[in-house]
């Protein structure tokens, strides 16, 4: 067997994942998450092999959340298509607003800043799209079926990839300090739309 790690790995993620979302991934060295987590330089190389390797576990992480807030929310279908599509957007809009430095979303981020380099970035970013709007298809299936609202599958998908788009989008505005109650009425026309599937 070999030896346990000697730290909390979660708490590295963390450490890590504030330092290439506020810096970016060309500012940040494995030299400075070192001395913020405070785990050793060797233990990093030892366990992701590269500042991408751990990189990419980070990103991954933060990925995998953004889809669970997609496919959060109350439990059972929403009061109609445009609420399913508003519980979704409205989380975005709070998420962005929840950081004082209105630092975006490191996904969207590191595509931009990466994608062009790092074909593992762009993989893993599309795979998380896709998860999301498969969260909201079904979300948006369930309440058009609860709720005897014609809606089909492909109505439905585009639907949702509408809504992520739109989130996408509202991430880009609040980095440029737009003012919460401009993002909380973009989310809502949004969501609107939504009600009225092509």
């Amino acid at each position: 067997m070999g030896r346990p790690r000697q730290y909390d790995e979660q708490n590295l993620l963390d450490t890590a994942q504030e330092l290439f979302w506020t810096r970016g991934y060309d500012r940040t060295s494995l030299e400075e998450v070192a001395r913020a987590s405070g785990v050793g330089t060797s233990s990093l190389y030892a366990r992701y092999g590269s500042k991408l390797g751990l990189f990419l576990r980070v990103f991954g992480r933060y990925c995998a959340a953004r889809v669970e807030l997609a496919s959060g929310g109350p439990a059972g279908p929403s009061a109609d298509l445009e609420a399913a599509a508003s519980e979704y957007l409205d989380r975005v809009v709070s998420d962005c607003l929840s950081y004082a430095d209105r630092r975006g979303c490191l996904m969207l981020n590191s595509i931009a800043e990466l994608g062009d380099r790092f074909p593992e970035v762009l993989a893993v970013a599309d795979a998380a799209i896709d998860e999301m709007e498969s969260a909201l298809t079904a979300r948006l299936c369930e309440t058009a079926d609860a709720h005897h609202i014609a809606l089909s599958p492909a109505d439905a998908r585009r639907a949702a990839e509408t809504t992520v788009l739109a989130s996408q989008g509202i991430v880009q505005l609040s980095r440029l300090r737009v003012p919460p109650r401009r993002l909380r009425e973009l989310a809502a026309r949004s969501s609107r739309l939504v009600a009225r599937p092509a």
